[in-house]
């Protein structure tokens, strides 16, 4: 028995090595190892959810849309509330102006780490898209909070539109 567990400690510690290893390699713009490291962590530990929202995101950065949404379709069916599956899943939905599939994904990004600023942020832009730029003033406010609040510099894309939500909130009547 020991000897099992030994090796299924081993094997997660590899997968792991290699899933730091692939972040590494795609924070250098190396997206060929990163996409081989990734694989590694797969093979190792293939019932992760997030290695596979992980691939799922390198071959979206990648331009392979169809390869993105089948990885992140597959961590959704091992997890249901892996963020970064519903966030890429929320973008792809977003690119093809599926508003109401992609505030689906953002919400339930969300529900999974609600303190994402990107995620309110499309979140907030998905709403205005629907016309609903009360709740798309609301959330880009929470994004310009957090934003702020890490000295990101997309606070003033935010703050820009929050400036356009609220006249269009109001019907144009409010000089910001």
């Amino acid at each position: 028995m020991f000897k099992l567990a030994q090796g299924l400690g081993a094997s997660r510690f590899e997968a792991d090595e290699a899933y730091l290893g692939a972040l590494a390699a795609f924070r250098r713009k190396d997206l060929k190892t990163a996409l081989a490291q990734i694989d590694v962590a797969i093979a190792r530990h293939p019932g992760h959810a997030e290695y596979h929202a992980t691939l799922a995101w390198f071959q979206l950065e990648g331009e392979d849309r169809s390869g993105a949404r089948a990885g992140f379709d597959r961590a959704l069916a091992i997890n249901p509330y892996e963020m970064l599956a519903n966030y890429g899943l929320g973008m792809l939905a977003y690119k093809d102006k599926d508003w109401e599939a992609a505030g689906g994904y953002f919400l339930n990004a969300m529900a999974a780490q609600p303190d994402r600023p990107e995620t309110m942020y499309y979140l907030s832009l998905v709403r205005h898209r629907q016309g609903d730029n009360e709740r798309a003033l609301h959330w880009m406010g929470k994004a310009y909070e957090a934003f702020a609040e890490a000295d990101d510099k997309r606070e003033k894309q935010c703050r820009a539109w929050m400036r356009e939500f609220a006249k269009l909130a109001d019907g144009g009547r409010t000089r910001v």
